[in-house]
């Protein structure tokens, strides 16, 4: 990576994250964000995703550290991370979201649905156009990181709409 590269990649970071203050900043002037706090049953469910997340980073890890010693090929080691990393956020949403524990007991997941799906599609448009133009993801794999969060997002949504199904079904 040259430093033009890596001064885009931090820039880039930077604002993502300055955009992202500021809406959250509007959000919760208009009340859409910020309505109440967790219940102590989501805490706890919280608390074990946590449990849940920070093992699979761990075992992951054990593997990759496995397969590098026997050189088995694998991807980069900030990549392998960033992937570890991925893997224990979606086991960490996915364990909250089936014992819900993701959205606050006062929140709707509407809005949050909404900017997830967004998210989701964006990164994985972006993701599949470089795949397309011929790219491989093993080529130049940090450009192919919008693949990765994209799925990421992708089974945060199906996650969701999966439990709002089980939950419909429990009522009927």
């Amino acid at each position: 990576m040259n430093t033009a590269m890596a001064l885009g990649f931090v820039t880039g970071i930077l604002v993502v994250a300055i955009v992202c203050t500021v809406m959250a900043k509007m959000a919760k002037k208009k009340g859409v964000i910020g309505k109440g706090e967790y219940d102590e049953r989501q805490q706890i469910a919280r608390g074990k995703a946590f449990t849940c997340a920070y093992a699979t980073l761990l075992v992951y890890l054990a593997v990759w550290m496995v397969f590098r010693t026997m050189e088995i090929p694998f991807f980069t080691e900030g990549v392998s991370v960033i992937l570890g990393a991925l893997l224990s956020i979606a086991v960490f949403v996915g364990h909250s979201i089936f014992h819900d524990a993701y959205f606050k007991a006062s929140e709707s997941p509407r809005t949050w649905l909404i900017i997830i799906s967004g998210v989701s599609l964006l990164n994985l448009g972006i993701g599949v156009g470089r795949l397309l133009r011929g790219e491989t993801i093993a080529d130049r794999l940090y450009n192919n990181m919008n693949l990765f969060v994209g799925a990421l997002f992708m089974i945060v949504l199906v996650c969701v709409v999966v439990k709002r199904a089980v939950d419909r079904r429990e009522e009927d």
